[in-house]
């Protein structure tokens, strides 16, 4: 169609104002308007679609038109000229448009169309007038609209045949369908939902509770509305709860609150919904939570900064220290203020080469001096520094303090510092040093005396046959000791007992090491004599150290057999005589044997055999036998030939009680000898 020249400029400026709002070309947008006076939107495209599709599609516009809104108010040529007015765009009715059209559009159809009529001039804008485009029919009375019916009139109510209250006559559904047994409202009968839980609750800093779980299932079309609960039960016991009332909601909803500042305990979570028609769900979260009451919280103090000079230099000394008793990274930031104005700053990490701990007990002190931001500073009054840390790690404590302020102090010219060692005591001390520059050198510190106890022995002395000397031996090795006695203690005591035994001895600290050795002998009979050696210098224990435990017991004494060496049997006309010699053992020896009892008999001939018979005559004697000795012994037997007879029967015993207290017995004998004339 043709167009004069005004009309083209104005088309112009039309076409460039909607290619900007919109993406598209400009002279794209221009030949639209050329061709028939309006942006074409492929009107033919959106016969056939439902409602639905074209509300989605006509809040996606609006969108789009939103954006352009004040290009739209103020521009005179899309709106009336001279006469400018404010155009305002609404894009939300009862929540967001896109999401509320797609799940209650039948419910909000009318207040819709409320919103097409208030859009309606930019719809012309775009569209050409064609509210068809979007398929909306019959919002406004047209005489020019071939289907427009003045007849027809939309009647709202429940469209769904199964609802409780189906209105057959009804034209449009209002959204007012329900069922007994589900708060409906999605246009179908009712749908058994799945509800699951996905609890992902879990604990912070030890005593804070993050409670966040979700509820829903997204197969499940009802739209739900009722309140939920979440209790805290503490130890099997109710702790504390809270509620959220009025939730609407379709397919999920997420809960996400915190309890803070717990107790110490075991906790568990407790979820429920109840819907406002009476049915309800209820679920117990399994998951437990344990508070600890061990958790430290550092609770970092710092000290007001002391600031004093050098010079033209700052100096800033900082004491921190932690109420907590936990200790703490920190980082230190710190800006220098001069007559209240910020002169210069140290960031975080300048203050101190990375991290500063600050000690869990006792002040931890800091001096910052030497930056370049510190140095050289110009003369004036009012110097002052401010510093603030922050906690290098944050999930425990605050993460950053407020600022402290020093004291104030002046920079003027002064002398150029002389720098050196002020310390007197030291080996380059400086007398005319005004700065101590940390060079002090001092005298290394003589080391003390001291003393090491090596090659640790103790045991029996092995020639010992009663095995009751214990010898003791060890080696001492002194250390910066020289001109001095060092003092020896050797002592032998039972545990729990004071020491029986002692010996006492110096030994030269100019000797390189000694080596002791004591032997203490009679050592009564007893489990675990314990060596215990003191090394002392002027009463000043050097070295102690303990022997394993040694001990006595009490010796059997060692005996032997008794052995007859030699038996020699003599007569005469009027006596006998036995001659042996009795021996312990059968070789030289000195151990201790037994008292050996030895009888000599004499019986008339055959008498003995008679049990009641008595010797005519007989001697004993006890003999102590001990080693191997050559002692020969006799017994004589005489005046016991009365009865004139010449033949005898004579007998010889040999009785003692061995080592295992046995009886022994040795029996020699000479029947029916004659005695020699």
């Amino acid at each position: 169609m043709g167009k004069d020249d005004s009309d083209i400029a104005e088309l112009v400026k039309k076409a460039k104002i909607v290619a900007e709002a919109t993406g598209r070309d400009e002279q794209d947008v221009l030949a639209d308007l050329l061709d028939d006076g309006i942006v074409n939107l492929s009107n033919e495209d959106s016969k056939g679609k439902d409602l639905v599709t074209q509300l989605k599609e006509a809040a996606e516009l609006i969108t789009t038109v939103q954006s352009i809104n004040k290009e739209v108010s103020e521009n005179k040529v899309l709106n009336g000229g001279e006469n400018s007015t404010e155009v305002k765009v609404e894009t939300t009715l009862e929540g967001d448009i896109v999401d509320r059209a797609i799940e209650s559009m039948q419910r909000k159809s009318e207040n819709i169309k409320k919103l097409v009529v208030t859009m309606m001039p930019l719809f012309l804008l775009l569209t050409g007038g064609g509210l068809e485009a979007l398929g909306v029919i019959d919002v406004m009375d047209s005489e020019e609209d071939d289907h427009y019916d003045p007849s027809f009139a939309e009647i709202y109510g429940c469209t769904a045949p199964d609802a409780e209250n189906y209105m057959e006559e009804a034209t449009m559904d209002d959204g007012s369908c329900y069922w007994e047994d589900n708060n409906g409202g999605g246009g179908g009968p009712p749908v058994n939902c799945q509800w699951e839980w996905e609890d992902n609750s879990h604990l912070d800093n030890g005593n804070f509770l993050v409670i966040r779980a979700n509820f829903g299932d997204d197969s499940c079309p009802h739209e739900m509305e009722g309140r939920f609960t979440v209790e805290l039960i503490k130890d099997n016991e109710y702790y504390d709860e809270d509620e959220w009332d009025n939730i609407r909601f379709r397919h999920n909803y997420e809960i996400q609150h915190s309890f803070t500042e717990l107790e110490p305990g075991v906790y568990r979570n407790h979820f429920s919904f109840e819907t406002y028609d009476g049915s309800n769900w209820n679920w117990d979260s399994p998951e437990t939570h344990e508070v600890f009451d061990d958790t430290c919280y550092p609770q970092t103090e710092l000290d007001e900064p002391m600031l004093t000079t050098e010079g033209n230099d700052l100096v800033v000394d900082l004491v921190f220290s932690d109420m907590g008793g936990c200790g703490q990274d920190i980082e230190i930031e710190m800006e220098i203020w001069n007559g209240g104005e910020l002169h210069d700053n140290l960031d975080y990490g300048e203050v101190h080469f990375g991290v500063f701990w600050i000690e869990p007990e006792g002040d931890s002190t800091m001096r910052v001096q030497g930056k370049a931001q510190l140095s050289d500073l110009p003369d004036g009054d009012d110097w002052v520094v401010k510093v603030r840390y922050a906690h290098a790690n944050a999930d425990d404590a605050p993460y950053e303090s407020g600022w402290r302020e020093s004291n104030s102090v002046v920079i003027d010219e002064v002398e150029d510092p002389i720098y050196g060692c002020t310390d007197s005591e030291a080996d380059n001390y400086n007398p005319e040093a005004t700065v101590d520059d940390e060079s002090c050198e001092y005298p290394e510190p003589e080391e003390p005396c001291d003393v090491e106890i090596h090659n640790h022995y103790r045991g029996h002395v092995a020639e010992d046959a009663e095995q009751d000397a214990i010898l003791v031996a060890f080696r001492v090795v002194p250390s910066n000791c020289e001109e001095e006695m060092v003092e020896i203690d050797i002592e032998l005591f039972q545990n729990g007992y004071d020491a029986n035994y002692s010996h006492w001895l110096e030994i030269d600290g100019d000797n390189e090491h000694t080596d002791v050795s004591h032997v203490f002998d009679g050592v009564a009979v007893g489990n675990s004599w314990t060596p215990r050696i003191t090394a002392s210098l002027n009463d000043e224990v050097l070295e102690q150290v303990f022997f394993w435990g040694i001990d006595v017991e009490e010796q059997e004494p060692e005996i032997c057999d008794i052995n007859l060496y030699w038996i020699g049997f003599a007569t005469n006309a009027t006596h006998a005589q036995v001659g042996y010699d009795l021996d312990c053992g059968e070789e030289q020896n000195d151990l201790d044997g037994y008292n050996v009892s030895v009888q000599f008999l004499v019986y008339e001939v055959g008498s003995s055999n008679n049990s009641s018979a008595q010797p005519i005559l007989y001697e004993t004697r006890l003999h102590y036998i001990q080693g191997w000795v050559e002692d020969n012994q006799l017994i004589t037997l005489t005046n016991f030939t009365a009865s004139n007879n010449t033949h005898y029967d004579f007998y010889c015993y040999f009785t003692w009680i061995d080592g295992e207290g046995e009886s022994q017995m040795m029996e020699y004998k000479w029947l029916n000898r004659e005695l020699a004339p």
